[in-house]
């Protein structure tokens, strides 16, 4: 399963986050992960069957794992129950098959059907999984959009990305220095543009970094007309229109740009990683923030979960205390809890919200 680089940078850049564990028109939030905070307990439970997750979403009343180590890429339990309904995606290049598969961060229903957007970074193709029919099933072959010999595709992987409107995938590269920040592909006309980038660091970063600095995740609100996307090396979140462009940001307080001009070691020597995961509801935006000193190498058993909503409220977010700590989550509205994953942990871990 590590046959190929976008793999690799995957388990690297998250194993390092689970060991170590400015806008024109938005003022900087001045916030701080240890005062005024509620604690959320998770409970602990081990799922049946082979499990080191990778990833982790909620579809309605399905838990969908992204796990590591077993010949199929994704278990489905049931989220009330936490029973295992089935498995599916095996490694291969066949319809069904996956190599280097990254779930999209978004709610798909069509007609009474729950679906999964996967991206593969190394077959280069987008698949709409019909999820209760992928289940078990090899011949199943889900709806697929490829990427070979398009002319306008410049993305040799993508970091994070949302599929709208069935056509539009809109998202962050890790080519994304070439032309901007953040892409908009239209698929059916084979056509790509760019959002600038910014900010700007005061550091000039080396070439190698590049690919990082912009690094986030990205979440499609469940009605489609609002993207978010949470930063890893700026402690900021923007939410995007549906067509790939800024409608605000959410600033907050970070001491330093982050600096990836000394190349002493994986994780460059003066960065500090905020941001680690989002997931969105309807009505809110949950990002981890796991306020990491690349320098410091300080080990801390708790992570803030950041919840604020899409409009401009004029209020400011609401900050959790998480523990143990997560590097991946899946917000269940409906029951009022929050389930966790660490990268190949066996354990997930289930915090109930009394708010």
């Amino acid at each position: 399963m590590f046959r190929n680089k976008f793999l690799q940078n995957v388990i690297i850049f998250s194993i390092i986050i689970s060991i170590f564990s400015n806008c024109k028109n938005s003022a900087p939030i001045e916030s701080s992960s240890d005062k005024g905070t509620s604690i959320l307990k998770g409970e602990k439970y081990r799922l049946s069957g082979s499990l080191s997750p990778m990833d982790i979403q909620l579809a309605d009343s399905l838990l969908i794992i992204e796990n590591y180590g077993d010949k199929y890429w994704f278990h489905v339990y049931n989220k009330n129950t936490l029973s295992l309904l089935g498995k599916f995606g095996l490694e291969g290049r066949g319809p069904s098959e996956y190599i280097a598969p990254l779930m999209m961060d978004q709610q798909m229903k069509i007609r009474d059907s729950s679906y999964l957007v996967v991206y593969d970074g190394s077959l280069r193709r987008v698949t709409i999984v019909n999820i209760l029919k992928a289940i078990d099933n090899v011949n199943y072959h889900p709806k697929t959009f490829r990427f070979h010999g398009r002319k306008n595709f410049q993305l040799s992987m993508l970091a994070s990305a949302v599929l709208v409107d069935d056509s539009l995938l809109i998202g962050t590269s890790g080519h994304n220095y070439i032309e901007g920040k953040y892409f908009c592909y239209d698929i059916i006309n084979d056509k790509i543009t760019w959002e600038p980038f910014y900010p700007i660091p005061k550091v000039e970063p080396r070439r190698m970094f590049l690919d990082d600095l912009y690094r986030n995740h990205s979440a499609l609100r469940p009605d489609s007309s609002a993207i978010a996307a949470a930063f890893h090396y700026y402690k900021r979140i923007e939410i995007l229109d549906k067509t790939g462009k800024l409608k605000r940001a959410i600033v907050f307080h970070q001491d330093k740009d982050p600096d990836f001009s000394d190349a002493s070691s994986s994780v460059p020597k003066g960065s500090h990683t905020f941001f680690i995961f989002i997931s969105v509801t309807q009505d809110y935006i949950y990002a981890l923030d796991i306020d990491h000193d690349a320098d410091s190498r300080k080990i801390i058993d708790t992570v803030s979960l950041i919840r604020t909503t899409w409009e401009d409220t004029g209020l400011d977010p609401d900050i959790f205390r998480m523990t143990p700590n997560v590097s991946k989550i899946a917000v269940d509205k409906e029951n009022k809890m929050i389930y966790g994953a660490n990268f190949l942990s066996e354990y997930i871990y289930i915090y109930k919200m009394s708010k």
